[in-house]
């Protein structure tokens, strides 16, 4: 299972925003932000119980901005991050992005903590603030989470009753190989790339102009 983060608040690391240029009396920018909460499967983290800490040379901030030019990126994630524990923090946090993803659930599962009150209630303050919520979902793991098809489906049934979005990671190829794990956890480039692409495609149904 994943490691539990420290209890220091997170470094918060944005991608470069994408200037829109000089504004236009007959139009306005396209808002494509988008902010990213979630753990190492998020940051992209690697061999986080292995050798130490490390990242993808392709994070999913930067391949989601590589994938979709007109986004702007605004990076929360944080390593061994769940959801009991983002909850204060992210109900202070200043949020300004049209587009809020939520991704936990690994580490909360992993550790049998509670994960669909802190969950609905990062989506419904989300909704409180006329931002549009996006919930990934769980990725799939070699072994170690045994809970984790439970947690997954609790993050596809409150998305739903919520009325908000959910990427359905669940639903992305992988294998259980090291072509597609760094470790028993977490992604190798190759399948963290393909989850990044499904959240792209789920802001592109949201957001075709973002495209």
């Amino acid at each position: 299972m994943l490691p539990l983060a420290s209890t220091s608040a997170p470094a918060t690391a944005a991608a470069p925003a994408q200037d829109s240029g000089a504004s236009s009396s007959t139009a306005s920018p396209v808002d494509c932000s988008v902010t990213l909460y979630g753990d190492s499967i998020l940051y992209g983290g690697t061999n986080i119980t292995g050798a130490g800490p490390g990242r993808l040379q392709e994070p999913p901030a930067v391949g989601l901005v590589r994938m979709r030019p007109l986004v702007a990126v605004t990076d929360r994630t944080e390593p061994g991050d769940y959801a009991t524990r983002r909850l204060p923090v992210f109900m202070n946090d200043r949020i300004t992005s049209r587009f809020v993803v939520i991704e936990h659930g690994l580490n909360d599962a992993g550790h049998d903590f509670d994960y669909e009150t802190p969950l609905r209630t990062m989506v419904q303050r989300v909704k409180a603030l006329q931002k549009t919520a996006i919930v990934t979902g769980l990725s799939h793991v070699r072994e170690g989470v045994d809970q984790r098809d439970a947690y997954d489906a609790i993050a596809s049934r409150v998305a739903k009753e919520e009325g908000v979005a959910f990427a359905n990671w669940g639903s992305v190829p992988f294998t259980r190989d090291s072509t597609d794990f760094a470790d028993d956890v977490h992604p190798a480039q190759p399948y963290s790339t393909r989850l990044t692409e499904q959240l792209a495609r789920t802001i592109d149904g949201l957001a075709p102009e973002c495209r």
